[in-house]
């Protein structure tokens, strides 16, 4: 999924089109960058639980075009709302309260845990 596909998904969220707020799409990739830093622990998490490598840094992007480097469904479920809260929350407060607990409750559901054996405590 590309920077400028979430970019629209978060425009349609707020319920905007990319002519009314041409602003916006230059703000856009600096917030996604955020957004890739803020969630390295979760792809992380997503990438040994599917027994991968998790990543050793943020991926970078250049511009919206780019193809975001994370899980496909985590970016897609995920990061449209945090972007489109991070897109008002100067102007609308109502919408960035509610758009930002909806990304951490998804992005919550993508951290899965780390299952790891229990020991019985000596007595």
């Amino acid at each position: 999924m590309t920077g400028r596909e979430v970019y629209e998904q978060a425009l349609a969220l707020l319920g905007m089109e990319r002519g009314d707020v041409p602003w916006m799409e230059r703000t856009a990739a600096g917030c996604l960058r955020q957004m890739l830093a803020d969630r390295l622990y979760e792809q992380g998490a997503l990438c040994r639980a599917q027994g991968r490598d998790a990543p050793r840094g943020v991926p970078a992007l250049g511009d919206l075009d780019e193809e975001i480097a994370y899980d496909e469904l985590f970016v897609r479920e995920c990061f449209p709302y945090g972007l489109g809260a991070l897109l008002v929350a100067e102007d609308d407060r109502t919408m960035f309260n509610w758009l930002m607990s909806e990304y951490e409750r998804r992005a919550a559901y993508y951290a899965p845990c780390t299952q790891t054996a229990l020991r019985e405590a000596d007595e």
